[in-house]
């Protein structure tokens, strides 16, 4: 097995977990993990390859698209579609209606709730049936990814309205009554493929026809795809009719043509486009439909098509990038013990991935689904020649173009600048300068002398309307002219130099500040090509040579002798010595293709792997009203008055939580239910309680990470993957003990 992150990740990293600060008194007095180690510095080291382990592959893998259908309606005419309609097959020429065939009555059910979370689902099912007395279920729904409990089995419409306003009096606040199929009568199981009495009717073009069994196929010729609500499918499409008497619509296709439609929807390519980070990705989706196949099998497919499993977005998804992973990876799966792995993951860890049992308590513990630090130890130190600490933009302008010494003047400073605007134009080129001179550093004459002699006076006068002035303009001096106001606004509108300043008729007195004049030097030479700004990512230093990705390409800048440097902090822009990780955002300034000065934008965040997502940090405030009101959709009945964390797992997230209601009722939430419940990005947080002289008394809740937090971390593969480990460091950083194996036939 490869070893060329680290050799196992010990322990947390402490620093990770000091924002879970005693907020609230259930945290006071808690025992938090002991540190861990970080990361060694990447590169990566070399692969070793032994046999991989072989696992067999399946022919097939059946997508659930949408559960539950009353009717399904198929478009014609994209390509060649055939229905396989019993055992004859007929093209599909017009849109076909798909819907059950007569079976048993319909009844009238409750629905209470749509949960998130699964185990909240089956517990609210349970206290229904045992509170009211009549059965309660709670079943997912493939279309919306969530699971509807549902209650009671009415044949009238009048039972009904009355159990609703009895579940509504005792606190059920959200139930209403919705109509349900039958089921299937004779009790049949679900069979893949066995004949039943009951079945179809398919109408197309006015015509219905009765189709028996419980499966019905539609598919494209080869290399084409199926159609439904405006998304191509690939393979075949299939309607099942379930035990319901209602119809799951799934979607059959091979391993790899599903993972084609799964891997843009996970990871993104435009955004994430590291390929090594996109090849971890397709190995852990493979791994985990493999690991999950047939779970719905009740329901005739093997996974879903949402966030519950894997999302897929068929055909219109796929990208050359991404089909690039799968076919680069094809049939390679994580193993375990010989066996196929939960290769679960998340989006965005917060510096720190958790234990499988911590978010998903009915979950088998397994040691590669353990946390592990989402961040590495190591930077590389590129220093320019400048003093440290001289402000941006000053080392650049003055070393591009020097002040020097002048004399003879009144003001020698007016005189350089004239004379450092005056080789501007020579370096790029100006054609016959006017014999102008510069008069003094009142702002209302540099921009005078700076239109005259960069030619910027119809400029002003074609690109800044009359009427835009008094919008542009703060405080237009009285005496200015229209054209003098336009100039003013043109250098502005381009961030060259402030406008008129000041109460009105004091623009006299308004000098321009060295700094100010920097600024200009710089923002000119930036308009008139002599230097050229580009945005670009850090992707690493060696042998005098500055390798950066910008626009999707890794290209080499030789470092010169000459070299400003400057770091971002903040609000402050000072020469420094950078230290710079793979990923950090670099400005760089060139003269033609030779590099001028390099400007590190430091992420707040710090190393982590996952330092450059959205949701890296966030902030929710909840108000008594809003959190008592999520509170009562997951646990309907239930009247919030406050919360306790009780547990916390190895990285911080919040394992176990106890709601406190009135008349001293309690409910703990366990695992993932904790997100759903409070409504957050994800467990790992913490919690203060606010009461403000004005607005409303709530929660403020400060967290991390996007997601469930375990396994693989999207976003840090993606940061893994820029600072140039491959798809097998990143699975074998994020699942430890894992190992590649090879899907095919075993003897």
């Amino acid at each position: 097995m490869r070893n060329s992150v680290a050799p196992r990740i010990l322990a947390a990293v402490l620093s990770l977990l000091l924002p879970f600060a005693l907020t609230i008194p259930a945290l006071r007095g808690q025992n938090l993990p002991a540190p861990e180690a970080p990361l060694p510095a990447s590169p990566a080291l070399a692969a070793e390859t032994p046999e991989p382990v072989m696992i067999p592959a399946p022919a097939v893998v059946r997508v659930g698209l949408a559960t539950d259908l009353a009717s399904v309606t198929l478009p014609c005419c994209d390509g060649e579609i055939t229905a396989r309609l019993g055992g004859e097959a007929v093209a599909v020429l017009s849109p076909l209606r798909i819907e059950p065939a007569a079976g048993a009555a319909g009844a009238y059910r409750l629905q209470v709730a749509a949960l998130k979370d699964e185990g909240q689902a089956q517990e609210l099912a349970t206290v229904l049936t045992e509170r009211f007395g009549g059965p309660a279920d709670a079943r997912f729904d493939a279309a919306t990814d969530l699971y509807r409990v549902r209650f009671g089995a009415f044949q009238q419409r009048g039972e009904a309205d009355g159990a609703r306003d009895r579940l509504r009096a005792a606190g059920y606040e959200a139930a209403w009554v919705v109509s349900e199929g039958g089921g299937i009568d004779g009790g049949q199981g679900v069979g893949q493929d066995g004949e039943a009495a009951v079945g179809f009717q398919v109408t197309q073009k006015g015509r219905t026809l009765p189709v028996a069994g419980r499966w019905l196929t539609v598919e494209a010729a080869v290399g084409g795809g199926v159609r439904y609500q405006n998304k191509r499918y690939r393979g075949r499409l299939r309607v099942y009719l379930n035990d319901r008497g209602t119809l799951n619509l799934i979607n059959e296709l091979t391993l790899d043509e599903y993972l084609r439609g799964v891997i843009p929807k996970e990871m993104g390519p435009l955004l994430y486009n590291e390929l090594e980070a996109l090849k971890a990705q397709t190995v852990a989706a493979r791994s985990y439909v493999l690991f999950h196949l047939g779970e719905w099998r009740r329901e005739g497919f093997d996974i879903c098509a949402t966030p519950r499993c894997q999302v897929y977005g068929g055909m219109e998804q796929e990208h050359p990038l991404t089909d690039r992973a799968v076919a680069e990876t094809a049939g390679q799966v994580l193993v375990y013990d010989g066996r196929v792995a939960d290769a679960r993951y998340t989006s965005t860890c917060g510096g720190h991935t958790e234990n499988v049992e911590v978010v998903f308590p009915s979950v088998q513990d397994e040691p590669y689904l353990h946390g592990v630090p989402c961040l590495e130890a190591g930077v590389q130190i590129l220093a320019g020649d400048l003093p440290t600490g001289v402000a941006f933009p000053d080392g650049l302008t003055r070393r591009l173009l020097p002040p020097g010494k002048v004399a003879g003047k009144e003001d020698p400073t007016v005189a350089s600048l004239e004379a450092r605007l005056r080789e501007l134009a020579r370096l790029a080129g100006v054609a016959a300068p006017p014999p102008d001179r510069l008069a003094s550093l009142e702002r209302r004459e540099v921009q005078r002398f700076v239109a005259s002699l960069f030619d910027l006076v119809l400029d002003a006068r074609l690109f800044v309307a009359s009427e835009d002035l008094p919008y542009l303009l703060d405080a237009a001096p009285k005496d200015w002219d229209t054209e003098e106001l336009r100039q003013a606004a043109y250098l502005l509108r381009h961030d060259l130099l402030a406008g008129p300043a000041g109460a009105e008729g004091a623009a006299g007195s308004d000098r321009l500040r060295p700094a100010e004049v920097e600024k200009l030097l710089l923002g000119l030479a930036e308009m008139l090509y002599v230097v050229r700004r580009e945005v670009v990512r850090f992707r690493g230093l060696e042998g005098g040579v500055l390798t950066v990705l910008a626009d999707g390409e890794e290209r080499g800048l030789p470092l010169p002798p000459e070299l400003a440097v400057f770091r971002r902090h903040g609000d402050s822009l000072r020469a420094a010595p950078l230290r710079l990780l793979a990923g950090d955002r670099l400005v760089l300034y060139l003269r033609a293709d030779r590099l001028l000065a390099v400007v590190q934008e430091v992420e707040a965040e710090g190393v982590a792997f996952d330092r450059t997502g959205r949701y890296r940090s966030w902030r929710r405030f909840r108000s008594e009203a809003q959190l008592a009101a999520v509170v009562r959709e997951h646990y309907p009945g239930f009247e919030f008055q406050d919360f306790e964390i009780l547990e916390r797992g190895p990285s911080g997230r919040v394992s176990k939580l106890r709601l406190r209601g009135r008349g001293g009722t309690t409910q703990e939430v366990v695992g993932l239910a904790v997100r759903w419940t409070l409504d957050l990005p994800e467990t790992l947080f913490t919690a203060q309680r606010l009461q403000p002289e004005e607005g409303p008394a709530g929660w403020l809740f400060r967290g991390k990470g996007w997601g469930h937090g375990v396994g693989m971390c999207q976003l840090g593969a993606f940061g893994m993957a820029q600072r140039r480990h491959d798809y097998r460091a990143i699975l074998e950083h994020y699942y430890p003990g894992t190992e590649i194996g090879q899907l095919g036939l075993v003897e």
